[in-house]
């Protein structure tokens, strides 16, 4: 609950700031080594739907997941994933339970899956969306990196929140390789070219068959 009010809290700040016109900003905590986070986990968002077009938080859920799969370098996990096995590890099911007890025990098991988990904000009761994305230490749930967006481009609609996921990975990406090596820079441009061949892939498959994406990248 702590993290929701200041996320809002963030976000009327910069609503009304100068800052507004703005693409994005990122920023990383200070003396967090970004180059830790290998497995980020998927957290239930700060999320109420405003609009008619605007996708429901399930759907949001799977798309800032699949998104990063074949966006982000990093391991993607998503909800249902961490669901899943806060079930089977401790009995307990956090559909059952109401948003805020959901989130003390994600909190406190996510550790187990995953060194970092992501939770995505939505200022959305304006013309145009400011879309937050906080990257949390799973250990201790301390802030480590922190991307915000905003743009005449961007709608509130499902096309529009599944490319800021896209951005938002993609700039965390960059900016978490650039205390990098040159060699290891070059490793991380080598993934991201396979990323890009695999989302290629499966909008392909995608056409051909049918199925969803979400379906075809639990099965990679």
């Amino acid at each position: 609950m702590k993290k929701f009010l200041t996320a809002l809290l963030m976000s009327a700040m910069l609503l009304t700031s100068s800052i507004a016109l703005a693409a994005y900003e990122d920023s990383v905590e200070e003396g967090v080594d970004l180059t830790t986070v290998r497995r980020i986990a998927v957290a239930y968002p700060n999320y109420y739907k405003m609009e008619e077009k605007e996708p429901g938080i399930e759907e949001l859920m799977r798309e800032i997941y699949e998104v990063g799969k074949y966006s982000s370098t990093r391991e993607i996990i998503s909800y249902d994933e961490i669901a899943s096995a806060i079930r089977r590890d401790t009995g307990v099911d956090i559909y059952k339970l109401d948003v805020v007890e959901a989130e003390k025990i994600f909190n406190a098991n996510v550790g187990k899956y995953a060194d970092s988990y992501v939770v995505a904000t939505f200022a959305n009761n304006s013309g145009r969306p400011w879309i937050f994305y906080y990257i949390y230490n799973a250990a201790d749930q301390k802030l480590m990196y922190t991307y915000s967006i905003q743009s005449k481009l961007i709608g509130k609609n499902t096309k529009d929140y599944r490319k800021s996921a896209e951005n938002f990975y993609k700039q965390f990406d960059n900016t978490a390789t650039e205390s990098l090596s040159k060699e290891e820079k070059k490793k991380v441009k080598e993934k991201q070219k396979e990323l890009k061949a695999s989302k290629r892939k499966i909008k392909k498959v995608t056409y051909k068959t049918g199925k969803s994406k979400a379906d075809l990248v639990k099965k990679k």
